[in-house]
């Protein structure tokens, strides 16, 4: 993302529309992203008119139905909106895949924030802890696209060299929370498993007990670096702390 993009960054997130609860929830299981029955209530955002889009197509990879992600110089989201009950249901779970890392990529510098794989979270945060440059900034995005933009973000991440369980904020900005869930390429072409406790990740990273998920997105974002890359995504939903991820295959 190229540096007059920082807060659209995080007003991406939340562009598919106005939060509705679009997950299908069961107990103490949420899906918001089964893709073996379709893709209802998704949907491609462009983040800059100038810069390609990633291409996100419905995909059976190695038995499991996914949406795979095509990045050649290039970033787009494929968002949803969301309404989760993170008292309920605070564990996010997922499943990933990627062809190879971005090698050139570093999310410690604007010209190699790119990543392999990401999943966002947009987040509304109380006001208290907003500082007002923040809330000008923010006033000032939502007055030019979307009165729906979060507050913040949380991103997890297919790092190239960061540790798994690095923390930071985006260089663009700091409300949008870069966490590594994955790093390097051992992984590379097998789905991988991932298991994250939201409710604790917004509480560590934005200091409060009371954010609230309004959207999530998947992306392979490329075109700092101009890398080509494919990821893919499936499986996406919540359960409650106690609860064992309820992965379909």
């Amino acid at each position: 993302m190229e540096t007059g993009r920082s807060i659209l960054l995080v007003a991406a997130i939340c562009a598919a529309s106005a939060p509705q609860n679009l997950s299908a929830q069961s107990g103490n299981i949420s899906r918001v992203g089964d893709f073996s029955k379709g893709t209802a209530g998704w949907r491609s955002v462009r983040i800059d008119k100038k810069t390609p889009v990633t291409i996100f197509r419905s995909k059976t990879i190695a038995g499991v139905p996914a949406i795979e992600a095509y990045a050649k110089n290039s970033m787009a989201l494929y968002t949803k909106s969301l309404s989760i009950n993170l008292s309920k249901t605070p564990i996010l779970c997922w499943r990933w895949r990627v062809s190879n890392v971005v090698t050139s990529a570093n999310i410690a510098k604007k010209s190699g924030d790119d990543q392999a794989a990401r999943i966002y979270l947009g987040v509304d945060l109380p006001n208290s802890i907003i500082g007002l440059a923040t809330r000008a900034k923010l006033a000032l995005a939502r007055s030019r696209s979307s009165n729906e933009i979060p507050d913040g973000a949380i991103s997890y991440v297919w790092d190239n060299q960061f540790p798994v369980g690095t923390a930071r904020n985006n260089v663009f900005t700091k409300q949008a929370k870069i966490i590594v869930a994955q790093s390097g390429g051992s992984r590379k072409n097998q789905w991988v498993n991932e298991r994250r406790n939201l409710a604790r990740d917004i509480q560590t990273q934005f200091k409060t007990a009371k954010g609230k998920v309004t959207s999530i997105a998947i992306s392979s974002d490329t075109d700092n670096t101009g890398s080509t890359v494919t990821a893919a995504f499936a499986d996406l939903h919540f359960v409650s702390a106690n609860a064992p991820c309820r992965f379909q295959q």
